[in-house]
């Protein structure tokens, strides 16, 4: 197994369980208890999770923050909306990314275009799409985490940046004026910086709720992309405010 699988592994391990010992891990993977403390001070810096004395510990700001099925249900109505005007936005006979979220997943469930080519890291966003023999998928390769339902790592990364997307779909876990878009991962944020890098558009997909919010770790600038689409519960001050820095659309 190789150190980035090995630390993907143990991050689905500590999500599972929501605790960790470095001697459970040292057999478990067959490498030294020194190996594992690096692997574990290694995936504390992406912000996912606690170094304890003798293992580590989830974080509890990402049990929902990072956890799919947490969020799948919450602002489920805006949720939808958001979705389905992102979709209305999708031109045919293109390439697109869609990320991995809880509104891409519904985004997807409503494209009315044909001839797309639509890669993705979410399985879910896959298997909706498989169904559809008018839709060319690509599933990037790479390691799964469980809780975030997302493939990432640096197998993925590579691949990201050796393809052009017309057009970007992602979310984020934070919008604000000065620090841009954010998520609670380092891994997450790694790759959504390769694809806002390689799209011609980037629409980040974000209930209301994201906006005057800032996560650990920066995506991006929001001047640097096309559009947030976002509910119309957005109160008027926030909707203007950021609307002198970023096309704001209300679904």
């Amino acid at each position: 197994m190789f150190e980035e699988e090995r630390r993907i592994s143990i991050l689905n391990k500590i999500q599972m369980k929501g605790s960790v010992n470095v001697s459970t891990l040292s057999k478990v993977y067959q490498v030294s208890e020194s190996t594992i403390r690096r692997d574990l001070t290694s995936l504390e810096s992406t912000g996912l999770i606690k170094r304890t004395h003798g293992g580590a510990i989830v974080l509890d700001h990402t049990k929902n923050d990072y956890n799919y099925n947490a969020k799948r249900g919450i602002h489920f109505t805006q949720k939808l909306k958001i979705a389905q005007t992102a979709a209305a936005l999708v031109k045919p006979d293109t390439v697109i990314f869609v990320g991995t979220s809880t509104i891409t997943n519904l985004m997807v469930q409503n494209l009315q275009v044909k001839n797309l080519t639509v890669a993705t890291n979410s399985l879910d966003v896959f298997n909706t799409l498989s169904q559809r023999a008018e839709c060319n998928l690509i599933i990037l390769g790479g390691n799964y985490i469980h809780h975030a339902r997302t493939i990432e790592g640096m197998s993925s990364l590579q691949q990201i940046q050796q393809i052009h997307f017309d057009q970007a779909f992602l979310g984020a876990n934070g919008i604000d004026i000065s620090f841009g878009l954010s998520t609670v991962s380092d891994i997450e944020a790694n790759s959504k910086r390769a694809i806002v890098k390689n799209s011609s558009e980037v629409f980040f997909l974000c209930e209301n709720s994201k906006f005057d919010r800032i996560s650990q770790y920066k995506i991006t600038d929001i001047g640097r992309i096309t559009a947030i689409i976002t509910d119309s519960k957005i109160d008027e001050e926030t909707y203007q405010k950021y609307q002198k820095h970023c096309h704001i659309i209300k679904s």
